[in-house]
């Protein structure tokens, strides 16, 4: 092949190259446009954030793994039915933006009795702590009359975004479900 045509090849493999990366980078630019105030949208990065969270964490035999968008939040929930446990995150949606207020309301006392944990029986609040802008409540509830632990984080993602994550596991089961709230949080697995 001559030198002429090499260099040709070449120039058009990095062309060829160069409108890849340009027609990647746009469809990220699309798939991630801001979503509108006033709207529950979610866009295809929230997906990946809310997937992606806990990813590798809870092993795929031993925890099945769903996810649901919805207006105002992305849903990703991990059950094991071998232990009794479930783990869900919801990927909340504030597009208009919150304040500490917003989420002092959502984490309220009120709304965990009356909304949150209305499937289990009598839940008493242990603990709240926070590490920074994350927040830990610890609650202990009883469901089909056995005894589980339940643990909701809140933690910011930027100024409309916020990972709401829920573990509950049995009482029998604290040792792990400590070991998981290791990896995931671990600057705050646990109110001191």
């Amino acid at each position: 092949m001559s030198p002429k045509k090499n260099n040709a090849a070449l120039l058009g493999l990095i062309a060829g190259i160069f409108i890849l990366f340009l027609l990647f980078g746009l469809g990220i630019f699309v798939l991630n446009q801001p979503t509108p105030c006033n709207t529950g949208d979610s866009n295809y990065m929230d997906l990946l954030k809310a997937r992606n969270f806990a990813a590798g964490v809870f092993e795929s035999g031993q925890w099945n793994n769903s996810y649901s968008v919805l207006p105002y939040r992305v849903n990703v929930v991990w059950d094991s039915p071998e232990l009794s446990a479930l783990v869900s995150l919801e990927y909340l949606i504030f597009n208009c933006g919150y304040v500490q207020a917003d989420l002092d309301e959502y984490f309220s006392d009120q709304n965990f009795y009356q909304l949150m944990f209305i499937d289990y029986e009598n839940p008493q609040k242990m603990k709240t702590c926070q590490a920074n802008d994350l927040r830990l409540y610890e609650f202990r509830a009883q469901f089909n009359g056995e005894d589980y632990l339940l643990s909701q984080w809140a933690k910011p993602d930027g100024n409309k975004r916020v990972f709401s994550f829920l573990m509950v596991f049995p009482e029998s089961e604290a040792s792990l479900m400590g070991a998981y709230a290791e990896k995931i949080f671990p600057e705050l697995p646990a109110c001191p």
